[in-house]
């Protein structure tokens, strides 16, 4: 089954999707290999073009035309995102490991797309045309890790390690306050309602939507902050 079969289920036209895919695909793997220049010694370039590949075609079903961004920018942003966290998921792993991981997420996206559980140990198992055995062994190697000590693979530089906490302004989509947000929402200019989109939604930091918006920083944070405002201040007219 192929990665677009996989992701058939969408809310673009088959047709959309199919066209962005098929005029990005050397995006991703120039992405790829960028990236690989750095791992090549744990990490196989086909490997991350598999992911990068999932990552475009999860990308042409969300992309809206909104007239702010380009989708190339868009995807390039979701791609690169999707490749850095599989670096970090596996970055404790052996090349081995992290080629029987990679294995089992795909059969894993296939199983879902023809409708089984992707929890379901004996599809995944005839999915990769293994034995349930064999699949509890590739499992159990992993999901287990080195024996390595923070220190000898933290970096404080490193994206791999970077915060993906909530921030104070989180707060604002709340369970509790969804319902009344989701009206506000609607009032904000659209590009001060995509910056928020992006950062709350799609969970990009302030970088990527500069980059998938063709705009500073600086401006992406005054986007952010005069839409918070805003709605900060309704809500509290609410």
């Amino acid at each position: 089954m192929t990665i677009t079969q996989a992701y058939a289920a969408t809310n673009a036209s088959p047709r959309e999707v199919e066209q962005r895919v098929r005029t990005h695909m050397q995006l991703v793997r120039k992405i790829a290999w960028q990236i690989h220049g750095r791992v090549r010694d744990v990490f196989e370039i086909d490997d991350l073009v598999q992911i990068g590949m999932v990552a475009l075609v999860e990308a042409a079903k969300r992309f809206q035309d909104l007239g702010q961004a380009s989708f190339s920018s868009y995807a390039a942003v979701r791609i690169r995102g999707a490749l850095t966290d599989h670096l970090r998921k596996n970055l404790t792993l052996t090349r081995l490991g992290v080629q029987r991981r990679t294995q089992i997420t795909i059969a894993e996206l296939a199983v879902k797309a023809a409708g089984g559980d992707p929890a379901n140990r004996e599809l995944v198992a005839a999915e990769l045309g293994i034995s349930i055995a064999e699949f509890q062994s590739w499992r159990d190697k992993t999901s287990s890790t080195p024996n390595k000590s923070l220190d000898e693979i933290y970096d404080d530089h490193s994206v791999w390690f970077a915060d993906d906490g909530h921030t104070p302004e989180s707060a604002l989509v709340a369970d509790q306050l969804r319902a009344t947000l989701a009206t506000h929402l609607k009032r904000l200019k659209e590009r001060e309602a995509l910056v928020l989109q992006l950062y709350y939604v799609e969970e990009l930091n302030l970088e990527e939507i500069s980059e998938v918006l063709s705009v500073t920083v600086g401006r992406v944070s005054q986007l952010k902050k005069a839409a918070l405002g805003q709605l900060r201040a309704w809500m509290q007219e609410s």
